[in-house]
């Protein structure tokens, strides 16, 4: 009696990991087909993942793998109520074997996004998770078939035995309707915050929202402000995609400030770097090789990080001399810290944030998505 209240113990975990793993998946799938910005607790990491060539392998957008193998693993989960093997194997084995391959799965593409995106898709990590819970919870449940008669020797035996399956079997099936359509709900109600959130409200800076002084680039009718972080992966990915449609007049861009020091070490200096640059009408150029080395430079100590910046000043055709007065002066730290301030009094918490002709853009960080978004906001021609 035991080992058997062990073994429901563990098909409900099973399932309630399934489920979860599935509704994690149906959210991104519906975020994946349609564009539509949606809940991120890790900043711009999903929108990177999603922008990243892995997401469709086989031009199949990656969480549609996910729905099929968490329904499948529920489904797994529910036969292993039953004698009936599948394909020849005991129900218990199968759900292992599939729980194996699943968390395999999900530690590769946890390591892409942490290695190779270097960001991270909140629900990808919840996906990773729910795989892992369905891993412990096959290696828990008791692989012999159900309807073996081991320890069931008498008529009562295997009547109290029978009427005990039939019980777990209407829990689970109750716990998967009531997860199932909790799962729903949430999905529902997390594609409603998404769909509010990724519409536009009008910037509480007005006018203000891009100064003259501000480096700007190219001379579209649209405008688009960026508050962006140097050290940001985001920024990085976003930026060649920004210049690109701004030096073909699809829209103006106008670059502000948005160092993060709080989780970016050399955030403030990369700005300040950028910003003496641009007092020499060169700011592009060195904010251009500035992310292109992010990795070089990310995790040198302050002193290090000077130094690496002069380089740079030095390979873009910079006076250095004049560039390493600007970069300590107050009045270029000044011009970083009045973006910084606007930044906040704006109640912007990550970066890149943009500015589409007055209005703040969260919608997906791709080419495509923010291409479309400058189109739809240029004035009828």
């Amino acid at each position: 009696m035991h080992r058997s209240l062990a073994a429901a113990r563990w098909r409900a975990t099973a399932l309630l990991a399934s489920i979860v793993g599935a509704a994690a998946s149906a959210y991104l799938l519906v975020e994946y087909v349609t564009g539509q910005p949606g809940l991120c607790l890790t900043g711009s990491g999903c929108d990177l993942v999603r922008a990243s060539a892995f997401a469709y392998p086989l031009g199949i957008p990656t969480p549609l793998f996910g729905l099929v193998f968490y329904l499948a693993a529920a489904w797994v989960v529910l036969r292993t109520m039953d004698s009936k093997r599948i394909a020849g194997i005991a129900p218990g084995t199968a759900l292992l074997a599939l729980a194996v391959a699943g968390a395999i799965a999900s530690m590769i593409l946890t390591a892409l996004e942490a290695f190779v995106i270097e960001a991270f898709c909140t629900w990808c990590l919840v996906q990773a998770g729910a795989s892992l819970v369905l891993l412990v919870a096959a290696v828990g449940l008791p692989r012999h078939d159900p309807g073996d008669p081991d320890e069931r020797h008498s008529r009562r035996a295997r009547q109290q035995a029978s009427q005990a399956l039939e019980g777990e079997r209407r829990s689970l099936l109750m716990t998967a309707r009531l997860g199932g359509g909790g799962a729903v709900l949430a999905v529902g109600a997390l594609l409603a915050m998404g769909a509010t959130g990724g519409t536009p409200g009008p910037s509480p800076e007005g006018s203000s929202l891009a100064p003259a002084g501000n480096p700007h680039l190219g001379a579209g009718p649209v405008e688009v402000v960026e508050f962006a972080d140097f050290q940001c992966p985001g920024c990085a990915t976003v930026a060649p995609i920004l210049a690109d449609l701004a030096e073909s007049n699809a829209m103006t861009l106008v670059f502000r400030y948005f160092p993060l020091d709080s989780i970016h070490a050399n955030a403030d200096a990369s700005a300040r770097a950028t910003e003496a640059a641009h007092q020499q009408g060169r700011f592009w150029e060195m904010s251009a090789a500035i992310y292109a080395r992010q990795g070089a430079w990310k995790d040198l100590s302050s002193t290090d990080a000077d130094a690496f910046f002069r380089s740079v000043a030095a390979d873009v055709g910079l006076d250095v001399e004049a560039w390493q007065a600007a970069y300590e002066s107050d009045e270029v730290a000044a011009a970083v810290d009045v973006d910084r301030q606007a930044a906040e009094g704006m109640g912007l918490t990550g970066t890149p944030t943009l500015f589409i002709d007055g209005r703040l853009y969260s919608g997906s960080l791709s080419e495509d998505a923010i291409r479309a978004a400058v189109a739809a906001s240029a004035p009828a021609s």
